[in-house]
């Protein structure tokens, strides 16, 4: 006899389908959620590259209109100004010659570049290491009237202290507001410096870490230097580099009084000296004048630390740069 019929309840069948919409359901993969609208960033302008005439280039939209160097005031040279309306026409400051931004036209915005100095330099005691943050920008000048802006930012690059300043209109587009950004971050060095020798007057000596601290080397100015005309001669000389605790200082090799008297370092009493005439000059490894008058301190050259390396402004000496207050310290 064959086997019986199997039948199957409705209570079974209902159980057979639960069982199987159930394993269905867990071998699908959860519902992606609703995506949200997001924001659209704002559209960007083109840009080119402008160099400033100092070793920096920056990049400014295609399109703006631009102004060159030139004095704005006793007190300030402009190395560019960049704008999206005709900034040959834009009004100044009375009695200054600087951009008013309280008459700006409608939609304006502006970007310059100054060399600000009268007194004394402003901005940064040090250099400024580069790229450069707009988010850093500070007010520049006194209030603005509403619906109006001016920021600036300062920076040091190789001892000059420079602004960038930017202007501009509630209502100008979005993408130009955006660009001022774009500009102060595209600031950069072209030519790169080198790592050593002579860059813009400036003679690089290299890191930092590779001068021992209490060492004092004779320079030779470096390949390429920029010899000053024979009435400067004694600008066109070697130099020693002293470094201390706290600074690098850089003396000249022959004083300001009498060409004539090359310098010479003693490493056993531990100063400067030269003879002329009969008579011996003395002068402290810091630079100090240990004898009586008419002589003076020794000259220096500008000495400053940018990007860990060592740079020595060659082409200037002055007894105008600070002489070392404190050598017990720098010993």
């Amino acid at each position: 006899m064959g086997r019986p019929p199997v039948y199957i309840g409705m209570r079974q069948l209902l159980a057979v389908a639960c069982l199987l919409a159930s394993a269905c359901t867990a071998a699908l993969p959860p519902p992606s959620p609703t995506p949200s609208p997001q924001p659209q960033p704002t559209a960007r302008v083109t840009l080119r590259s402008i160099g400033l005439g100092n070793g920096l280039t920056l990049d400014v939209p295609i399109g703006w209109a631009l102004e060159g160097a030139g004095n704005v005031n006793r007190a300030t040279q402009r190395l560019l100004l960049a704008g999206n309306v005709d900034v040959a026409k834009l009004a100044t400051v009375p009695n200054n010659g600087d951009i008013d931004v309280g008459a700006l036209p409608s939609g304006s915005v502006t970007v310059e570049i100054e060399y600000f100095c009268s007194l004394f330099c402003a901005g940064p005691a040090d250099e400024t290491p580069l790229p450069l943050d707009w988010s850093a920008a500070s007010p520049f000048g006194g209030p603005q009237p509403p619906g109006r802006h001016e920021l600036a930012l300062g920076f040091r690059w190789f001892d000059d202290p420079l602004f960038i300043v930017a202007r501009w209109v509630d209502d100008a587009p979005a993408a130009d507001v955006a660009a001022i950004a774009d500009i102060v971050r595209s600031v950069r060095a072209d030519p790169v410096p080198p790592a050593t020798g002579e860059f813009n007057g400036w003679a690089g000596l290299g890191p930092l870490a590779s001068i021992p601290v209490g060492s004092v080397t004779f320079e030779p100015l470096p390949a390429g230097a920029v010899i000053r005309q024979p009435y400067r001669v004694w600008d066109n000389v070697p130099y020693f580099l002293v470094r201390g605790r706290q600074n690098v200082y850089a003396f000249v090799s022959r004083p300001l009084h009498d060409q004539r008297c090359d310098i010479h370092y003693d490493l056993p009493s531990d100063q400067f000296s030269c003879t002329i005439d009969g008579r011996t000059y003395e002068w402290t490894r810091f630079g100090r004048y240990l004898g009586p008058e008419p002589a003076s301190d020794l000259s220096q050259h500008q000495v400053i630390v940018r990007d860990r390396s060592v740079w020595v402004r060659y082409v200037e000496d002055s007894l105008l740069v600070p002489s070392v207050r404190d050598e017990a310290a720098e010993r």
